[in-house]
């Protein structure tokens, strides 16, 4: 049977207090922090697959995930333009020391 009277109990109060928030449906601060450090953590992850790739199947598919990474976190606002354009630096660093085989 559906109750008459809404409760109140502490999860009723937050949700009605978001949805009749001024920024409803948009992410928190601390939301933001999270993606970024997951964007980035994929971005580094792809980095170090470009360097480690043994052959031109992983090569290629680390450059594409890299590329994808940071596009999407762009997309998204995690990342600014001025990271964007560094961890770009670090796609094509990453892509000349594998090719030519030197430090990165």
């Amino acid at each position: 049977m559906k109750k008459t009277t809404p409760s109140n109990d502490q999860f009723d109060q937050i949700v009605r207090g978001r949805i009749h928030a001024d920024d409803f449906g948009q992410p928190q601060v601390a939301d933001l922090d999270y993606y970024k450090r997951i964007a980035s953590s994929q971005i580094s992850g792809a980095i170090k697959a470009i360097l480690n790739a043994t052959n031109q199947y992983e090569f290629t598919t680390a450059i594409v995930q890299a590329n994808s990474f940071i596009t999407a976190a762009s997309d998204y606002d995690f990342i600014d333009s001025a990271e964007k354009a560094n961890w770009l630096n670090q796609v094509a660093n990453a892509m000349r020391a594998q090719r030519i085989e030197e430090s990165a």
